[in-house]
């Protein structure tokens, strides 16, 4: 069973008493709910148990979602590059560039 704090809206942690009795304790505000619950009704545990699902999968290679494009590389002559535009400030105006990575040897040229 899981209770909430009436004031914030907190998950209610429960907390044994000196006797068989468990009150609800709200982290955020400090409230505590002495409702006399019994000890078998609520399970204090602070292991938690992660399924395979729950773990992080780290991919190893490099994921590009920049367009691509048919052009020469200068370095291998690879005809294949992403490309992505970016605006740099000459003198007094703004100048769109736009670069280009290699698909094949990862070289980055502008135009």
């Amino acid at each position: 069973m899981v209770k909430f704090c009436d004031k914030c809206g907190s998950l209610l942690i429960p907390k044994r008493n000196n006797k068989d009795k468990i009150t609800l304790l709200c982290k955020t505000c400090k409230v505590e709910y002495k409702e006399g619950y019994k000890d078998s009704s609520y399970q204090i545990s602070s292991k938690i148990k992660h399924d395979e699902k729950d773990f992080l999968t780290i991919v190893e290679e490099e994921f590009d979602v920049r367009p691509k494009v048919k052009t020469e590389c200068p370095k291998c002559g690879h005809f294949e590059a992403r490309y992505w535009e970016a605006e740099d400030r000459k003198k007094e105006e703004w100048e769109t560039t736009t670069y280009y990575k290699c698909t094949k040897c990862r070289k980055v040229w502008s135009e």
